[in-house]
């Protein structure tokens, strides 16, 4: 598609310069770097389905790694707080009291931090200073985040983590109990928005509202990574938790719901950062289970395969012994997604 796109202008060009001599020279400029494009998009290499277009045309004509990102960013130096949503209410749902204990008895390790194995490569990937993490848990992201000179600020659903792990940070409105289908942000108040394996757990009838609350809130970027495995049911040991994750659906089916409420694929930061391994075939995979709903996305297969990981922080070492992967596309655990927010 990518090829396609940009044989169709070198077309459009090579007939303006057919059709006006006089700015040879400068259209011959033109041309000549479009045929370069052509070519770094072919040869880029095959292993990726993102090599293409993340090489390609567009990110070309990128004067960094973006397609001008920083005229969409607010102000790079402020941490005055960001502006409230007039009128709003603070909200809940009817799932807190799960994650509440989920929380504070052990569902989850004390000071977990899920995107903060990641968040360090995201800053040197992304222009960005205001931020928001959106499902931020115990407020580690939000904190190391700030450790790193960002304006960064936290939304979490269970109000019992925020007291219990980071009342510093909630008592500093740094971070602040609320949901994600009523954001008390006004529009466009930062210029990232993560959100770290949090929308595998919402459910079906929220997923358009909180995606378009997402994308209002953002000036420009979107990073996320969401869980597409339902591996946890067999090895959860309270029924509740074996069925935290309510929204599995394969990555296009994702794409398309941001693309839907006005965000795009950043095509190059996901070829950044999406790990990928084709060796993973036959009796290499294990556990293999089909995922999605079949009227609602289709189905996805998912398999389990012997590749160690560290999870979270470094310094907590904690060390997995196997990791999904989505068997058509080879895409290995965390699973992200990035999108650029359009005017």
């Amino acid at each position: 598609k990518t090829f396609t796109q940009e044989r169709e202008l070198l077309s459009v060009y090579t007939k303006i310069l057919m059709a006006k001599p006089a700015n040879a020279a400068m259209l011959q400029l033109i041309v000549g770097f479009l045929v370069g494009a052509v070519f770094v998009s072919i040869f880029s290499g095959s292993g990726s389905n993102y090599s293409q277009s993340a090489y390609g045309l567009s990110g070309l004509l990128s004067p960094t790694f973006g397609h001008y990102d920083e005229l969409f960013l607010g102000d790079q130096n402020t941490f005055d707080p960001p502006q409230r949503k007039p009128g709003y209410v603070y909200r809940s749902t009817t799932y807190q009291s799960l994650y509440d204990k989920t929380w504070t008895e052990g569902g989850y390790p004390a000071q977990s931090c899920w995107g903060c194995r990641f968040a360090v490569d995201v800053t040197t990937k992304l222009q960005f200073h205001t931020m928001l993490d959106a499902g931020t848990g115990n407020g580690a992201l939000t904190r190391l985040m700030r450790q790193h000179g960002k304006n960064a600020y936290g939304i979490e659903l269970s109000r019992a983590v925020l007291e219990k792990e980071c009342p510093d940070l909630l008592s500093k409105n740094y971070v602040e109990p609320g949901i994600l289908t009523n954001l008390p942000f006004e529009d466009n108040s930062f210029d990232l928005v993560m959100s770290s394996d949090v929308l595998e757990h919402i459910h079906p009838e929220e997923v358009d509202q909180v995606v378009k609350e997402l994308v209002r809130v953002s000036r420009r970027h979107l990073f996320l990574s969401i869980s597409l495995k339902g591996h946890t049911k067999a090895t959860a040991d309270k029924d509740d938790e074996a069925h935290r994750h309510t929204m599995l659906r394969p990555r296009e089916w994702w794409h398309n719901i941001f693309r839907k409420h006005g965000a795009v694929v950043n095509e190059e930061m996901l070829w950044a950062m999406q790990e990928k391994d084709f060796s993973y075939v036959g009796d290499k995979l294990g556990d293999c289970r089909w995922e999605g709903k079949q009227d609602d996305g289709g189905l996805y297969e998912v398999c389990n395969v012997d590749n160690k990981w560290l999870v979270g922080k470094r310094e907590q070492e904690n060390l997995r012994r196997d990791r999904c992967i989505t068997n058509a596309n080879k895409e290995l655990e965390p699973w992200f997604f990035s999108f650029r927010k359009i005017r």
